[in-house]
């Protein structure tokens, strides 16, 4: 089977969205491909305009969880390499659990176990007082942020541990220089250790920012539609599992690699020579 024999005029398809506005883009590609199956008075936008929508949100729910995990992880990396013991400790079981979780199980306890331990509120969907009705309605209305907070909350865990191995490396004779020169220690991880554990970890940290964009696929669970969730109905609307997956593939593996490319730039902008991961 050759790609040119597979139909891919499928993606010019009213797709089942009836409450999103056509997209130009989609329409005039769709124009272009000349398929059969396209129709610029079908009242749904096509299963290329759906998909492109859902790149977009696992691109921005993507970046979000990333700027959460990578700060929290970095605050939660230093608690852990701080002499303070019950700070550490706190450090220590948050990396614990959320690492030991798996990233699903984690997801339905933030949108269905969580709430139930919150006071009550109004539920817009039952008109009732309930627990966490306020969680809920968030839920039911903005699921992504859900997704996101859970997202970047697991992966701090493992950010958090980079960070400290990164910490750890440092060597003690830079640590007791800056105690030298008068430094306190918020001073000291700000401008002698932490610049050195980032450039030591930043390959592992590059390595979680592309996990964290393909874990966000996972948050199709909590009806966040993204391109996984759109790709999955497309295919069970549409049987054309093989024009489907051909499509996805190829986009998965270029923003991973964009991603990657982009990381290695910023390690190469802040590379010192004879120092981490990106001297000579």
């Amino acid at each position: 089977m050759s790609l040119g024999s597979l139909n891919w005029t499928t993606f010019c398809s009213a797709s089942n969205e009836y409450g999103v506005n056509k997209a130009q883009w989609a329409e005039t590609m769709c124009q272009h491909i000349g398929g059969t199956s396209y129709s610029q008075f079908a009242e749904a936008p096509t299963w290329l305009q759906m998909l492109g929508n859902g790149v977009m949100t696992m691109l921005w729910t993507a970046l979000l969880s990333f700027v959460i995990a990578f700060f929290l992880g970095s605050l939660l990396g230093v608690i852990r390499t701080l002499p303070n013991k019950p700070l550490a400790a706190i450090g220590n079981l948050y990396v614990e659990i959320f690492r030991n979780i798996p990233l699903i199980v984690q997801l339905f306890f933030w949108a269905f176990v969580f709430p139930e331990f919150l006071p009550q509120s109004l539920s817009a969907g039952s008109g009732e007082m309930v627990a966490g009705g306020w969680w809920k309605n968030l839920l039911n209305h903005n699921p992504a942020s859900i997704g996101v907070m859970a997202l970047g909350l697991y992966t701090a865990a493992r950010v958090s541990e980079q960070i400290r191995a990164g910490i750890l490396t440092v060597p003690r004779g830079q640590k007791f220089a800056a105690s030298a020169l008068g430094f306190t220690t918020a001073q000291s991880y700000r401008y002698v250790i932490l610049p050195v554990a980032y450039r030591i970890v930043w390959p592992t940290i590059t390595s979680e920012s592309m996990n964290i964009f393909k874990n966000s696929a996972v948050l199709y669970a909590l009806s966040v539609l993204n391109f996984f969730a759109y790709t999955k109905t497309m295919r069970e609307e549409t049987s054309q599992d093989i024009v489907i997956l051909v499509l996805s593939t190829p986009v998965y593996l270029i923003i991973t690699y964009t991603i990657k490319a982009f990381m290695a730039w910023i390690e190469k902008r802040m590379s010192v020579p004879g120092l981490g991961s990106g001297g000579k």
